[in-house]
Formats: C-alpha cells, structure tokens, sequence
C-alpha cells in the first residue's frame, strides 16, 4: 500500500518527496496555496518507509 499524508500536519517542506527513490511523492499547492505532499504516483511506491522517516512532522504513514 501507498504511504498517506497527513495535511492537517503536513508543511510542504519536502523531505518525504526529497527522500522517495521511486519520485511517488509530490509537493503541490492545496486549494489555499499551501504547500502540501501528495502521492502522486501510489502504483510507483516499494513501501521503503523512507518517507515515513523523513517528514520531521510525522504526517505520512504506510499501513
């Protein structure tokens, strides 16, 4: 399964998308202008969990 974003804890910084070998993850703005991760690719991810531990704001997660 692909990773889920969190985006009342995620700040669009990027680290998840900055760590993912398989370039899953995007940062877009929301409806707001907020920057916000997104999985953009879900069919790509290997379930590495580098993204997991690269969001210091703990907002992903993979079950």
């Amino acid at each position: 399964m692909p990773p889920e974003v969190d985006l009342d804890k995620c700040e669009g910084i990027g680290a998840c998308a900055q760590a993912c070998p398989t370039d899953v993850i995007e940062v877009q703005d929301d409806a707001d202008g907020n920057p916000k991760s997104v999985i953009a690719r879900p069919d790509d991810c290997v379930e590495c969990g580098n993204c997991v531990d690269a969001c210091p704001q703990e907002a992903i997660t993979l079950e």
